[in-house]
């Protein structure tokens, strides 16, 4: 997605995994549901998740957040001024909106078992808490990228409250370890675990990367 581009070393072994699936007879099909919009439902996650997190603030914090929602100056700083200034109606509305994107899921479920995808656009990572989340940065053979987009991949599943299993697909050139999200219609939890199972039988499984202990 142009939302949040999959490095190369991930996508090759998520391409990789998704040849044994047809290999082995599985039947697929590439790009997202009918109705779901992965951008607009991705800033639902992310408004719904920060506004969490309101509750921390002091008075004096707000005004400034306000004038930082009020600027529409878009990317995650001003979502997070949104999630914690709005009033309640866009909360509600926000509510709303969950709700549909669970309903254009389920749609697609009456006709598909599952729906595949990446668990995260980049593979582990040393731990770097140096600086606050919204300040650090991830290195990628495309340029630097912002840690609030490890969100991405698992947004989907999160906000409808579907069920989710990554399962292990094989290794980067680099030796680290790579998932692919599995995501089954809502309540079937086992559905997800099944396809996770099956998909080890083709894929490989789960293979140690390097100084695993």
């Amino acid at each position: 997605d142009p939302r949040c581009p999959v490095s190369p070393e991930v996508g090759a072994v998520v391409r990789q995994a998704v040849d044994a699936l047809r290999k082995a007879g599985a039947q697929l099909e590439e790009g997202w549901p009918p109705g779901v919009v992965p951008a607009d439902q991705y800033d639902a996650y992310l408004y719904a998740l920060f506004a969490t997190f309101g509750f921390q603030l002091k008075d004096e914090q707000l005004e400034s957040l306000r004038a930082r929602a009020a600027s529409k100056e878009g990317g995650y700083p001003s979502i997070i001024a949104r999630a914690w200034t709005d009033p309640i109606k866009s909360h509600q509305a926000a509510a709303r909106r969950r709700m549909a994107a669970r309903a254009a899921w389920q749609a697609y479920f009456r006709t598909h078992d599952a729906f595949l995808l990446p668990t995260e656009f980049v593979p582990a990572f040393p731990h770097d808490h140096s600086q606050p989340q919204q300040a650090r940065r991830l290195a990628t053979p495309a340029g630097p990228r912002e840690y609030y987009d490890l969100l991405f991949w698992i947004a989907f599943a999160t906000l409808t409250g579907l069920p989710a299993t990554t399962a292990p697909i094989g290794l980067t050139s680099g030796g680290l370890p790579v998932g692919l999200q599995i995501i089954g219609p809502y309540l079937e939890d086992l559905t997800p675990i099944d396809i996770a199972g099956k998909l080890a039988d083709v894929a490989g499984g789960f293979r140690p990367p390097g100084g695993y202990a």
